[in-house]
């Protein structure tokens, strides 16, 4: 009886203990569904799964606004630096060749192409290698000149220089239409007040729960920097009144 004592007692202990791990090949019974649903070491993973697609678009959200406000920013220095080359005059007044057909004043095509650092002409008549303009491009290196557009406008006055955004649509591809470019207004673009506008489409990123910061069909945001100028009163290519 002394021997069997011990036994007794250590299966006494187990009917008491309903907390002791079922040994492997028991079936388990009331007592381990209830340790199961007082088993919290899943509500992590639970509370990771509801709060995470909150805290990713929150997290796209930031970092998209920081890249906007940086973009917008870097545009806004691009139209100060293209601004300069309509009030100078030196977009008015500039000339290239077309043949033995001399040209003055740039066309829209060439002054985004002036602003990009990427515009070649020939200097004099029947060239046969091409002058590159400038010494640069003016964007900073964040923007691309594929995303660029730009709008000039002239206006009566600066009471009248409107400097809201042009209406715009967006094509299949994602191309912006709908910009002008036209610097003359009475023959004379000396002295004139200009609107000269700068457009860009910058790529933004989707996320969950909708996040969706672009405002065109393929999810770019239109950036818009604009400059009023009024144009000096430059010199006119020999030859010339009006320029």
């Amino acid at each position: 009886m002394a021997v069997r004592a011990p036994i007794l007692g250590t299966i006494a202990a187990l009917f008491r203990n309903p907390e002791r791990p079922a040994r492997h090949g028991r079936r388990a019974g009331a007592s381990d569904r209830r340790r199961l649903l007082r088993d919290d070491e899943a509500g992590a993973a639970l509370e990771f799964a509801l709060l995470a697609p909150a805290f990713i678009a929150l997290l796209l959200a930031i970092t998209n606004t920081l890249l906007i406000y940086l973009a917008q920013e870097a545009l806004e220095t691009a139209a100060e630096s293209a601004a300069r080359q309509l009030l100078t005059g030196q977009a008015q007044t500039f000339q290239s060749y077309s043949g033995s057909t001399k040209n003055t004043g740039m066309t829209a095509t060439q002054f985004t192409n002036a602003i990009c650092g990427t515009l070649t002409y020939n200097a004099t008549a029947n060239a046969s290698t091409p002058t590159t303009y400038g010494s640069g491009s003016l964007l900073p290196p964040l923007l691309s000149c594929s995303n660029l557009y730009v709008n000039v406008a002239p206006a009566s006055s600066f009471s009248n220089a409107s400097t809201a955004p042009v209406t715009l649509s967006v094509d299949s591809n994602g191309n912006i239409t709908g910009t002008s470019f036209s610097t003359s207004s009475g023959g004379t673009t000396q002295n004139q007040i200009l609107v000269v506008q700068l457009l860009y489409l910058w790529p933004t990123v989707t996320g969950p729960l909708g996040l969706n910061m672009g405002n065109t069909s393929a999810n770019n945001r239109i950036l818009t920097a604009t400059e009023v100028i009024d144009t000096e009163t430059y010199p006119c290519p020999t030859g010339q009144t009006t320029c």
